[in-house]
């Protein structure tokens, strides 16, 4: 279980030590997403599972996704701790196969709700939820000087002396801060709300996600 007085680094270790004892929930969430994609109009198509671990009671959400009819064989899969704390709700996305994580803050998700969903009345759970379900992919960079002071007129505080990155999701931009293999994403906002002299800032890094997104996933 994670408790208030872990580090991120334990967090880490905290969930990656326990996701395997989830594997028949997934083996079961699975079947039934399959279930769900036969039915599905549209697609994209994704859905969320809620799983506990049973002696650690840890939360994780597993977020399958068919990009057509016959994804329901092979998803995409994504899965993510929550957990919380007095600020707020954090998410950590694990990725599987490299063993880094990457943690979203409580005020990412305001900003997310504020900016980009513009939903008042979702729980922070839903949200959350609609966050992985809807937006995939990113590409990433270290923040130049240039991409600093977007990110100082949209939040007014950046630590120069951080390892600060931003990336590109389909919501719009994050910005956040390295700590090793462990990414925080600290806050997102949309690309309507800048000028068009910062979009021209970030346009190679959209140009790099939006031929990512073709190669990976056709859209």
């Amino acid at each position: 279980m994670i408790v208030h007085s872990m580090t991120f680094t334990e967090i880490q270790n905290e969930l990656y030590n326990d996701l395997p004892t989830l594997k028949n929930k997934i083996l079961y969430c699975q079947k039934e997403f399959k279930r769900r994609v036969l039915k599905a109009s549209r697609y994209p198509f994704a859905y969320s599972y809620d799983c506990y671990t049973r002696i650690k009671k840890n939360h994780f959400i597993l977020t399958f996704t068919a990009m057509k009819r016959s994804g329901k064989k092979n998803p995409l899969v994504g899965v993510y701790g929550l957990y919380t704390r007095a600020e707020g709700v954090y998410a950590v996305a694990l990725a599987i196969e490299e063993e880094f994580i990457t943690i979203f803050s409580p005020h990412f998700f305001k900003r997310y709700r504020e900016r980009i969903a513009k939903d008042f009345l979702a729980s922070a759970g839903d949200l959350i939820k609609r966050y992985f379900a809807t937006h995939r992919g990113f590409s990433y960079a270290v923040l130049s000087e240039d991409m600093k002071a977007v990110y100082r007129s949209l939040e007014n505080k950046i630590d120069d002396g951080s390892d600060c990155f931003v990336c590109v999701t389909t919501a719009g931009y994050c910005f956040g801060e390295r700590q090793g293999n462990i990414y925080i994403m600290k806050t997102i906002v949309s690309e309507d709300m800048l000028f068009e002299n910062q979009k021209e800032t970030f346009s190679d890094l959209r140009e790099k996600f939006i031929r990512t997104n073709k190669e990976l996933y056709g859209i």
